[in-house]
């Protein structure tokens, strides 16, 4: 018995694992058909059924499609009558989540969910891309500085006030007399009057941010997962300052700590390097990891991301920038903030690949 509950217990966690290991986004699709009656029967034709089901499927599809971004759009746009005549290629599964017939108006409503799998429509773009289309060992040679870090310190100013006062002062008479005989009494009455006008302006000085500069190497392999399969050669940043010269990567990371970006001279120098090594396409980024909170959802810590990215073509003397990635926020979860930090680290490296792939095909560059 003991035996029959292990091998139940062991299926039972075999079929969870598969279950969470496909990778697929959820959309719902919605249409409606307008019928024809029987005079005797309202019942819809079978065929009826399946031709509205199959329009809320396309609905579906395209409203997938239109959460890509712009680059990844007009690569699919070149493609969109060999997906939708190959549907069933790119959706994993789809049922009908809720019908209606509204017999009075002779319609028929159907809504249906479809899961579609973003790895087979990614290949399919990546394929007819000009880098995917490039035999193994045949890409663009790919090399990036992409670093980690956590807000340390953050020196806040006050706001200079500068106030501006300005004041007028106004006097008026009045003269009174009297007569007595032949002698005439006169007076002055005087009365004093103010009008003060102030105002000024304030300046506010930005706050100074410091940073702690954590190991890269989470970002390194989640950008690696989509940049090789994309068809680019992966150069580390590390092998081309040992061969080619450039600034070493302690001295990159050290002074992202200090400032936002690279300065001139040590961006001039690590692009120098690499274009030394004939690595045509370069990118720099940065990952800043917020402080962990609760997620209300799920009780999880949550940490937040923010990606910022630049890529340059650099085969010629003056770099162009090609793509770019932010600034945008992605949330990760975990039992411990130590352990959220990571997958917000991953989730934001791997969607700034995944744009940064989608802004080159769109260019043909490989």
């Amino acid at each position: 018995m003991k035996r029959l509950f292990s091998i139940i217990l062991v299926c039972c966690c075999a079929l969870i694992l598969c279950s969470t290991a496909f990778a697929g986004t959820s959309v719902t699709g919605v249409a409606t058909l307008n019928y024809e009656g029987g005079v005797f029967s309202s019942k819809i034709k079978a065929e009826t059924k399946d031709k509205v089901a199959q329009e809320a499927l396309l609905n579906a599809w395209k409203k997938y499609t239109s959460s890509f971004n712009a680059a990844k759009y007009k690569a699919y746009l070149k493609l969109e009558k060999e997906f939708i005549d190959n549907l069933d290629q790119y959706v994993a599964s789809h049922s009908i989540i809720d019908e209606r017939n509204d017999e009075d108006n002779s319609k028929y409503t159907v809504a249906v969910k479809a899961l579609i799998n973003d790895v087979a429509v990614d290949s399919k773009l990546s394929l007819s891309s000009a880098a995917g289309s490039t035999a193994s060992g045949d890409g663009s040679m790919f090399s990036f500085i992409f670093v980690a870090r956590d807000t340390s310190s953050v020196k806040s100013y006050d706001a200079k006030v500068t106030k501006i006062a300005q004041a007028q002062s106004m006097s008026s008479g009045k003269e009174t007399g009297s007569m007595s005989g032949s002698t005439m009494v006169s007076g002055e009455s005087k009365k004093a009057m103010a009008k003060i006008t102030t105002g000024g302006s304030s300046e506010q000085k930005a706050d100074k941010l410091q940073y702690t500069v954590s190991s890269s190497a989470d970002i390194d392999a989640a950008m690696n997962e989509v940049l090789s399969p994309a068809g680019f050669e992966v150069v580390e940043y590390g092998d081309i300052v040992s061969e080619c010269g450039g600034v070493e990567p302690e001295a990159i990371k050290k002074e992202f700590s200090l400032q936002a970006e690279l300065s001139r001279q040590t961006r001039k120098a690590a692009i120098a390097g690499a274009r030394r090594c004939e690595v045509p396409i370069f990118a720099i980024g940065t990952l800043d990891a917020g402080l962990a909170d609760i997620d209300p959802a799920s009780g999880l810590k949550r940490v937040y991301v923010s990606v910022n990215a630049k890529v340059y073509n650099i085969s010629k003397t003056l770099p162009k920038k090609v793509a770019s990635v932010g600034p945008v926020q992605f949330a990760g979860l975990g039992p411990s903030a130590v352990v959220a930090k990571r997958n917000a680290l991953a989730k934001a490296a791997n969607e700034a690949a995944r744009s940064i792939v989608d802004q080159l095909n769109a260019k043909g560059l490989k």
